[in-house]
């Protein structure tokens, strides 16, 4: 397996999972199928600040991604980042959603992040099991938080402390530098 920084040229792929996921579960709050130009605007606009990595099996075919960004615009929230996984149906259950995160967590820490959340669309037992695997915490729960395929879903909120909250530094690293420094 490898796991490198998403590119453009994964965004066909990724856009084919993220409607996948649209169509016929509930971990994506989306309704309407993703376009193309939007998932590679998201990706542009995450720049060398919000890595997304791209996972692939030994043949190159895509496995699934992991991305971060805002948590909010807001200046107090400089240090707090958003990850979000999606993994194909063949990937899961395999170790590779783990293998994503502590990747993009090795980023998030090499750039001086300091706190990590992720909203989880439940009942999901699987997505939960890999965001506590990896140590995250449940911060947060809200029923009835959105309405899909017929039923009210509810979304958990889950956060990790990457390192000292009592002085901690600006997160100005780029991606570039951060993995320049590992």
């Amino acid at each position: 397996m490898q796991i490198r920084l998403t590119t453009p040229d994964d965004v066909p792929a990724i856009t084919a999972l993220l409607n996948h996921e649209i169509e016929h579960n509930t971990a994506h709050f989306g309704t309407q199928p993703e376009l193309e130009s939007t998932i590679l605007e998201q990706l542009e606009s995450a720049g060398d600040r919000f890595p997304w990595y791209t996972a692939l099996d030994d043949h190159g075919t895509f496995l699934g991604y992991a991305k971060s960004g805002p948590w909010s615009l807001r200046g107090g929230y400089d240090w707090t980042a958003e990850i979000t996984i999606y993994l194909t149906q063949a990937a899961r259950g395999q170790g590779i959603g783990k293998a994503l995160y502590t990747r993009l967590l090795d980023t998030l820490r090499a750039q001086r992040f300091q706190i990590i959340v992720a909203g989880v669309a439940e009942p999901n037992p699987a997505s939960v099991a890999l965001h506590t695997s990896i140590g995250m915490t449940r911060t947060g729960y809200n029923e009835t938080m959105g309405y899909k395929h017929g039923s009210w879903i509810d979304v958990g909120y889950y956060q990790m402390i990457l390192g000292d909250l009592s002085n901690p530094p600006p997160p100005v690293l780029s991606i570039q530098e951060a993995i320049g420094s590992m």
